[in-house]
């Protein structure tokens, strides 16, 4: 029975009325039979990774480079990043096939969702209906030689297959043609992921099979249709990199992908999904909708559609390409009605892959009893994904067994500790968001959070970097409410915080600095000539975009602004590694003279005080003498630790356990250093890069004192642990702790 949310009294016929479904497209709760368990699609994600060329995990973790071509592993360890901080820090990657991006989880869990209900069916289709495709999609494989694309096989060889033969024929191979191999895939993104789904098209038309002795790819290299909607380079919101980047796929042969622009984003999703349904294709939106948001979005967009062709409702569902799209969409046509059924959700759970496989790379490292994971909130999904994996997993037992075989197949290690431990409890997990403050953000003012200190500037928000996708009822925000509601590894505002435009090429440096130091300290280094080591580092480094860094930058300002990190903390270790100012402006993309300095002071002023001051230090600190800032250095690094055992980011008592903080890096399609600027910072490097391993061996032993038991920490975990016990006396306790904490340091500091 229908509420009536706004009269005082019963009045007869009026619910009866209300509850009537009006409209064209019109919510239903009706259940959709082909929809997936997340954690289903999330492990049929890696799958469709793995069989176009991502390699599995390798457990051999030690001495491993980024973008190396032996393996695919995603975590890290960041070691300057910890010598910083005082903490252990690892940065969690997306595959290097597609550009280390963290949205390629997004994409391919789209492209997953379709090619598994089509494998799906059939795996269960009677033999005549089976041979029936499976004769259509060996008729069309075309190899190229010298007089172009050729028949794989010929007519008389194809009479020749047998039932036995179909049989062996590679369902997963059959079901992407069949889903992609001619129709269109309407991406509506800022840029990333319409870069991954173009990778990921590619990589199936260049993936091999054989069968009958013969050996062709799973799409002809004709196959395979990408439409992307993306910002118009006059956009507000683009940059030239993305521009560039994206313009230069539209030329790539053979062509695989048309770019379609907008200004206003309010314009993407609607253009987009009239895309998809005017030539049968799929809607593949960077951020999840929600059914709500889908009937809306179909209202339009076939509202437009039907005044352009001035057709009736039924003119409109009787052709073959809009139902397509829409039976893809899991919507079902009654009359001259549709039914939305489900949202689509694909890419929020293919996002889930990244958190899943950061979990098995942990396991397998057997040295982490705690994880605290930093994810910006970029796609509206990212942030959403990485909790419900979490949530998933810590009900392992309500998992379909099924998918629980299947878990224990692709994430062995996962699979076996959930076997007789609990995430969240036998290991503890938090997972933190952050925004970019030159951003409206929705989800922040959702959950509470006031930034006091910093200004959102001018700056262009980062291209995608925003969490305007979240509203009350939205898909990704009930996840998080989940979380809240169920005490889960997000806990709102406490776990959300903001990264400014200043700190964000400091973190982009920090970031390249740890894989530059990677690769410099490894054997096959030293007897290289010094061109070859700069090709070598080249290779294996990468500067992050700046969304891929914002999750480092978020970390390294709820640091500074708590003043358990000192900017002279940061300023050392990128001194260390081979940066000076000048080095660090044009790195950052600025000129590295007068004018560089006050682009990069003029940007910082206008997020406030704050960043002005930070970024003036922090350009002089880079040019001190080494002696000196190595002195400031310890002296800061004293009071940064004694406040951080005062002011954790984590419960005292999920600090005491000595978490790893694992950092998300969303990609780098950015402009890459030259040659000549890597063989500055190298010749820089190796100058000090004594001084910078007797710095992290000393930090290491001061990691390691710092994990024994001692008053602060008595302190600060009987407090902890007694207020979460006792919330009625949570403020007092809180208060009583943090007096005595604070007496307790300052004794210790005045000592120094």
């Amino acid at each position: 029975m229908l509420k009536s949310f706004y009269t005082h009294t019963n009045i007869p016929g009026l619910t009866d009325w209300v509850s009537i479904q009006e409209g064209f497209v019109i919510n239903c709760e009706e259940h959709d039979p082909e929809s997936l368990h997340p954690m289903d699609l999330a492990i049929f994600t890696v799958h469709l990774a793995r069989k176009l060329g991502v390699k599995m995990q390798v457990s051999h973790l030690r001495g491993v480079l980024p973008y190396d071509n032996s393996h695919d592993n995603l975590l890290f360890d960041a070691p300057l990043a910890g010598l910083v901080v005082g903490r252990r820090m690892r940065f969690l990657r997306g595959w290097k096939d597609y550009g280390s991006c963290v949205k390629c989880f997004n994409g391919l869990g789209l492209l997953g969702e379709h090619i598994l209900k089509e494998l799906r069916r059939l795996q269960v289709a009677d033999k005549v209906s089976l041979k029936a495709d499976a004769m259509d999609f060996l008729r069309t494989r075309k190899k190229r030689d010298s007089n172009g694309l050729q028949s794989v096989f010929n007519q008389v060889e194809l009479s020749r297959i047998s039932d036995d033969e179909i049989n062996s024929l590679d369902l997963e191979s059959l079901a992407i043609w069949r889903v992609y191999g001619s129709r269109p895939i309407v991406c509506s993104t800022s840029s990333n992921m319409g870069i991954s789904l173009h990778e990921a098209l590619r990589f199936m038309q260049k993936t091999p099979i054989t069968f009958c002795g013969k050996s062709f790819t799973i799409l002809n290299e004709n196959e395979g249709w990408l439409i992307i909607w993306c910002p118009d380079e006059q956009a507000d919101f683009m940059n030239a990199e993305k521009t560039e980047h994206l313009r230069a796929l539209e030329t790539e042969q053979p062509p695989l992908t048309v770019l379609h622009t907008y200004i206003n984003r309010k314009q993407r999703d609607p253009g987009a999904l009239k895309d998809a349904l005017d030539g049968g294709g799929y809607f593949f939106p960077t951020n999840p909708q929600s059914s709500d948001e889908l009937q809306n979005l179909l209202a339009n967009a076939l509202g437009d559609i039907g005044r352009e062709r001035r057709c009736t409702t039924q003119q409109l569902l009787d052709d073959a390409q809009v139902r397509y799209t829409l039976k893809s969409l899991g919507c079902a046509i009654k009359g001259n009605q549709i039914m939305v059924r489900v949202g689509v959700e694909g890419g929020l759970y293919g996002l889930m892959a990244g958190y899943l496989v950061m979990l098995e790379e942990t396991l397998l490292r057997k040295d982490t009893e705690a994880v605290s994971t930093w994810n910006q909130a970029s796609i509206g999904a990212a942030l959403a994904a990485a909790i419900l994996a979490d949530i998933q997993l810590r009900d392992f037992e309500k998992i379909p067994h099924s998918i629980r075989k299947d878990l224990k197949t692709t994430f062995p290690e996962i699979h076996n500790f959930l076997q007789n431990k609990k995430l969240g409890k036998d290991m503890p997990t938090r997972i933190h968001g952050v925004f970019d403050l030159a951003n409206l953000q929705s989800l922040a003012q959702l959950l509470g959070v006031v930034v006091e200190r910093h200004l959102s500037g001018r700056g262009t928000a980062f291209v995608g970097l925003g969490s305007s996708s979240y509203a009350n009822g939205n898909r990704c925000y009930g996840i998080l409410k989940t979380s809240l509601e169920l005490n889960g590894p997000f806990m709102g505002k406490e776990t959300f915080h903001p990264a400014t435009h200043t700190l964000n090429p400091i973190a982009q440096a920090l970031i390249y600095a740890d894989d530059f130091h990677r690769a410099a300290t490894q054997p096959v280094f030293t007897g290289m000539s010094d061109e070859d080591r700069v090709k070598f580092i080249m290779q294996h480094v990468r500067k992050p975009e700046p969304a891929g860094a914002a999750s480092m930058a978020g970390y390294l300002l709820a640091r500074l602004d708590e003043r358990t990190l000192s900017v002279v903390e940061l300023a050392i270790v990128l001194r260390l590694a081979g940066f000076d100012s000048k080095l660090f402006l044009e790195f950052a993309g600025f000129n590295k003279d007068a004018q560089g300095v006050n682009w990069f002071l003029q940007e910082a002023s206008e997020e406030g005080l704050y960043m002005e001051t930070l970024a003036k230090q922090f350009l002089k600190l880079l040019d001190c003498e080494i002696k000196e800032l190595l002195d400031s250095s310890k002296r800061e690094r004293v009071h940064s630790r004694l406040n951080y055992r005062l002011r954790p980011l984590d419960p005292a008592t999920f600090e005491t356990l000595n978490p790893v903080v694992n950092i998300y890096l969303t990609g780098d399609n950015t402009r890459q250093p030259r040659f000549k600027l890597v063989k500055c910072i190298l010749e820089k490097y190796l100058i000090t890069s004594d001084s910078l391993e007797v710095l992290l061996a000393e930090d290491q032993k001061e990691q390691n004192l710092a994990q024994k038991v001692d008053s602060i920490t008595v302190i600060n975990f009987a407090f902890s642990k007694i207020s979460s016990t006792l919330c009625w006396m949570e403020h007092k306790l809180e208060a009583t702790g943090q007096t005595m904490l604070a007496s307790r340091i300052s004794s210790m500091t005045s000592k120094l």
